[in-house]
């Protein structure tokens, strides 16, 4: 018998603010149960990841982090991130305001995954989260270690 089983995966959020708020609320409308973490900052986030080993349960499939009012600082937390042995495959969703213009090019350059500019409207931002809901959550990220068939049994 055939069966389909969701992961569930981890989604941690860096961000603060108005539009960290609308992040969150819209990530939370339209994560497909996914475990969300909202975290304030890198601070928070460094703290956090700091004992997380690769396989616990709370390590992050996914990051999105919302570029506060100073753009260096999110260059140097994706430097750090990507430098990480344990970080460095954990995609990375960089979200930006129109106050807050990042240079695109050197966050792709420093292994960004994605960068976007949230929308002004709230529904503007659903539709954003949507179209990543479904790319991200439904097509790409599969945990390391996810089922995808084959033996049960483990090896000893």
């Amino acid at each position: 018998m055939l069966f389909s089983r969701q992961m569930i995966l981890n989604v941690w959020l860096i961000a603060s603010g108005e539009h960290g708020e609308d992040l969150e609320e819209v990530l939370r409308m339209n994560s497909l149960g996914h475990n969300l973490t909202v975290l304030a900052n890198e601070t928070e986030f460094n703290q956090r990841a700091e004992n997380l080993r690769v396989n616990s349960s709370g390590f992050p499939h996914l990051l999105m982090y919302l570029i506060g009012d100073n753009p260096a600082a999110t260059r140097d937390w994706l430097r750090r991130v990507k430098v990480s042995a344990d970080l460095r495959h954990v995609p990375v969703i960089v979200f930006h305001t129109d106050r807050a213009r990042p240079d695109v090019r050197s966050l792709y350059a420093l292994g960004a995954t994605s960068v976007i500019r949230v929308p002004v409207g709230f529904q503007g931002l659903v539709e954003i989260m949507r179209v990543i809901e479904a790319y991200w959550f439904s097509v790409t990220l599969v945990p390391k270690g996810g089922s995808r068939g084959g033996s049960t049994h483990d090896k000893h």
